[in-house]
């Protein structure tokens, strides 16, 4: 019982930082994770960002609609396969990747807060 109540408080910890991240960059954690996949602006399918980001393909797809929708990202039909869709970095992506890098949230502070918690 005692390991899952450490659990909801690693969960509370993570939750209030995807949160921060959330209000002062405009994105989820998740939608910044798909952006940070393209950024050696290679083009990717839609399997390589699931690989990346670690979620199911219908999680995944959700977040491309989204960042889709945001003009983050651009959708296009494979070359070889035309049922793959390849995805790249608009320029307001690589906008947003840069602003990104700008943030001052504190991932050291995060994961000495985690240590904390899983050693207790």
């Amino acid at each position: 019982m005692e390991s899952i109540c450490r659990l909801k408080d690693l969960y509370k910890i993570l939750y209030a930082y995807e949160k921060q991240f959330a209000e002062e960059a405009g994105i989820t954690i998740n939608e910044g994770a798909l952006l940070c996949c393209l950024k050696d602006g290679k083009p990717k399918s839609a399997n390589e960002l699931c690989d990346f980001i670690g979620l199911s393909g219908s999680r995944v797809s959700r977040i491309i609609h989204t960042i889709e929708e945001k003009g983050y990202i651009l959708r296009e039909i494979g070359v070889f396969d035309k049922r793959q869709m390849i995805f790249t970095l608009t320029d307001a992506g690589k906008q947003k990747i840069r602003e990104m890098r700008e943030f001052n949230i504190d991932v050291n502070s995060l994961m000495d807060r985690l240590k904390s918690v899983a050693e207790e």
